[in-house]
């Protein structure tokens, strides 16, 4: 239960800042009402729900499928190289 209740206090905090800033953007700037500004406005509630899909999915590529990939980049990586092939002077 506390664990739920911080979880919506950072939410909250997260969300009323960027609420906050949309906002004062928008007063500053002197923009009308616009569709961009109320989906902007609107966004603002739905951005925080993302943070955790970021976190998840770097966490699942780190450990999960990473380590997958790591195996065979080690074999393409060893083919590609910077340095020019050395060629032999013909005598």
């Amino acid at each position: 239960m506390l664990t739920t209740a911080i979880s919506i206090l950072v939410y909250g905090i997260g969300t009323v800042t960027s609420l906050a800033m949309t906002y004062i953007e928008g007063a500053r700037r002197d923009k009308e009402w616009d569709v961009y500004r109320i989906s902007g406005i609107i966004l603002c509630f739905f951005w925080p729900l993302l943070l955790p899909v970021f976190i998840i999915t770097a966490f699942l590529s780190m450990y999960g499928r990473g380590k997958r990939h790591s195996a065979s980049s080690k074999s393409i990586s060893a083919e590609k190289t910077l340095v020019a092939p050395r060629i032999s002077p013909r005598a």
